[in-house]
Parts: C-alpha cells; structure tokens; sequence
C-alpha cells in the first residue's frame, strides 16, 4: 500500500487520505457534473494519483479534479460533435433516390414545393444548400468558396435541412387544403 507522509513526518496510508478527501472531492465535482459522474470522475483522479501524492495532497487533489472535469466536457463535446455529423449524414442519406441516382434534397410531393421552401431559408443556409445540391460541391470546396469553416458548412446543412423538411410540411399540407 502506497504511503504518504503527514505533517509530523508519519506515514499515512493512501486509503486514509482517499477516506479523508473523497466527499469533498465529489462535492466539488458535483458544481459541475452529476452526482454519478462526480464519483466517477474523483475514482479515476485517485486511481491516476496512487503513489504520486505530495507532501500536501489537498491542493494537489482539487486541480486534478478540476481537470478531470474539464477533460470530461471536452469529451462531451467531441462527442456531441460527432453525434450532430452523424444525423447530418443519415439525413442526407435519407433523402437520396436510388432509382434515378439524383440526391434530391427531400421527398416533397412535388419539386417545386422543395425549391419554394430553399429560397425561404434564410441567405447562409440557402446559399450552401444550393452548392450542395445544385452545384454538386463537396463540404470542403463549399467552405472555401463561401470562405467559411468546414464545420459551419456542416452546421447551416443541418439547419438548412431541419427547416426545410418543416417548411415542406406546412407547403404541402397548404397546397392540400387549398385544393381539396
């Protein structure tokens, strides 16, 4: 067992200084994370610290929690980040037509409903939705020519495709309505 020095110079066991240390890390945890990820996050920071605590492990303690929460909300966001690309490619995906080999932008009952509901998107997500689908241009080439970040590109797609499927729905439902 791993042993620390107290401040008379006696020995104290690891286990004594995870005992002493291990609510108040936890509670600290907690102002930024949930209670289990808290506990979660307070192991591993004892686990990394075995054999590596110093003279006064308090101070030492606390920043490496702190870290540790950092570096679990950086990994959040990775992880929302991919989450978010993942959508936007099942999205497009979704809307391919396998048949003609055409990406058609979305399954609307006619075309032109599509194209009346593209030029209601506001100017950013217009202009990237008709490089994409009319220009055939990949989310580089559309970043450089509109001289924005690859990750906005994909970010105004997403929106563009949230809004458009909802503008396509009231369209057709209008269009129903007025005819019938």
């Amino acid at each position: 067992m791993q042993q620390e020095r107290d401040d008379d110079g006696l020995m104290i066991p690891t286990a004594q200084i995870f005992h002493e240390y291990y609510s108040a890390l936890v509670g600290y945890a907690c102002k930024f994370v949930d209670l289990h990820t808290a506990e979660d996050l307070v192991q591993d920071v004892f686990i990394q610290a075995y054999g590596k605590l110093p003279h006064n492990p308090r101070s030492y303690l606390f920043r490496s929690v702190h870290n540790k929460c950092v570096d679990y909300f950086k990994h959040q966001a990775v992880h929302r980040r991919f989450v978010q690309d993942s959508l936007l490619t099942q999205q497009e995906l979704e809307f391919y037509h396998p048949d003609t080999g055409h990406p058609s932008l979305l399954e609307a009952p006619d075309e032109r409903s599509v194209w009346e509901a593209i030029e209601l998107l506001p100017p950013k997500c217009r202009e990237v939705v008709r490089l994409r689908y009319m220009e055939g241009l990949k989310t580089a080439e559309i970043s450089d020519a509109m001289g924005i970040s690859s990750r906005t590109v994909e970010t105004q797609l997403y929106k563009a495709m949230k809004q458009l499927r909802t503008m396509i729905r009231k369209i057709s439902i209008f269009f129903v309505w007025i005819f019938f």
